[in-house]
């Protein structure tokens, strides 16, 4: 992405997705079930276990990332498309 797109990505993600994710009511309820199977995963796993959860949560968040950034992309040319 370009230095400009960053920027407004980022925008986007801190103060813009906030509030979006808040309309959604499911999302709140999702949020606490994923937190709360996640402490009952570590609560029962071994070190090795949790390493290995651990590099495999931290590889979904970058992918999670990438495809955000993506839509973000998506989006915008959409919209650029739209404004035409």
């Amino acid at each position: 992405m370009t230095d400009a797109m960053e920027v407004l990505f980022s925008y986007a993600q801190d103060y813009l997705e906030p509030a979006l994710l808040l309309a959604i009511p499911q999302c709140a309820e999702s949020q606490r079930c994923v937190s709360g199977q996640e402490k009952r995963l570590r609560a029962i796993l071994d070190e090795a276990a949790l390493k290995c959860l651990n590099d495999f949560l931290d590889e979904q968040k970058l992918l999670l990332f990438f495809e955000k950034q993506a839509l973000f992309r998506a989006g915008f040319q959409l919209a650029m498309e739209l404004s035409r």
